[in-house]
This record gives C-alpha cells, structure tokens and sequence, in this order.
C-alpha cells in the first residue's frame, strides 16, 4: 500500500516514480481533506499542492515515525488550521465579524478606517483566547465545521467543542465590549 515507510525511502532517494505514484494515490484525498477545513476548493489544492512538494523537496531531512500516509494528512490540516489562522482573516475579515454571534451590528466600510480597526480588535481578541478554545473557534466560525466535525477532528468530546465554544464566545465579548459600546454609540 502506497505511504508505507518503505515507500517513503524510495522517495527519499529521490526516486520520481515512487514520489508520483503515492502523489497520485493521495492527492484528492488529501484535496477532500484540506476542503473540510477551508470550504475552498482553490485553496484546497493550493494547501495539498504545497504539502507534496514541501514532501518532495524536504525528502532529505523529513522524519516520519509512522507512515508517509499519516504525515501528509498532518501536514494538510496544519496547513489548512494556518491558513484559517493567518491568511482567511486577511480576505474575509469583515465576514467573520459579523459571524463572531455576539450580538453587534457592524457598520458598513468607511473611509476613514473604522472597520480596519474593527477588524483588527476582533483578530487580537480572537489570538488572545486560549490554544484549543482558538482552535474550535476557527474551525468553527471560519471552516464551517460542525460542533461533531469538530470533535472528530480533533478527537475530543462534542460536549468539550460545545464548552469550549461557550468559553470562546464568551470571552470575545467581554473583550470586544469596549469596542461595542464605541460603536453603538
């Protein structure tokens, strides 16, 4: 079976075959995979895309302890939670702030920079929260994952994901609140 240790050696050598061969027989699943976490099917391949070459042109110094099969899928939900982290906040962040349900209503852009500033409050308070609750936070409100997607993802109870989530919202209001009030004002 293609992503056996055995086949990552023949990779690692540099044989082109072996590296096309398991590209072929993983590619759309990984594709499929990184999808369920950016709802992007441009995106997705660009992650998957990234994760095989970053494959074959690390061959040398990778370290894989199980199967080369394991570590691509690793590879692509890390890829995929960053770009949810970093890059979706850039293009969709005025998106994501009227999604955060905390009860608010965004003013529309203006010129005079307001909704930047906006939006830059609500990614600190969104950095700020801590690891895990930021994590289904993001798989959350930017992946679209369900509470139970989210769970088996992550291997962690639905109850958790739905704490955890409780937790988030929570604390996202209360740091938001100042902000809140500035523009109800």
């Amino acid at each position: 079976m293609a992503g056996k240790i055995d086949d990552f050696e023949s990779i690692r050598k540099g044989d082109l075959k072996a590296y096309e061969r398991f590209f072929k027989g993983h590619y759309a699943e990984i594709v499929r995979f990184s999808y369920r976490f950016v709802r992007s099917q441009q995106i997705a391949e660009e992650i998957s895309q990234e994760v095989f070459m970053y494959i074959w042109e690390k061959r040398d110094t990778i370290q894989i302890q199980s199967s080369l099969r394991s570590y691509l899928y690793s590879a692509a939900k890390n890829r995929s939670i960053n770009y949810l982290k970093l890059e979706l906040p850039k293009t969709q962040a005025q998106r994501d702030i009227s999604e955060l349900e905390i009860g608010f209503e965004v003013p529309p852009p203006q010129d005079d920079g307001r909704a930047e500033y906006v939006t830059k409050r609500v990614q600190q308070a969104v950095d700020a929260l801590p690891k895990k609750c930021r994590e289904i936070f993001i798989l959350s409100r930017n992946a679209g994952l369900t509470y139970d997607e989210i769970a088996e993802e992550l291997d962690i109870s639905k109850k958790t994901v739905e704490n955890q989530m409780g937790i988030a919202l929570k604390k996202l209001r209360e740091a938001l609140k100042p902000l809140l009030k500035a523009i109800n004002d």
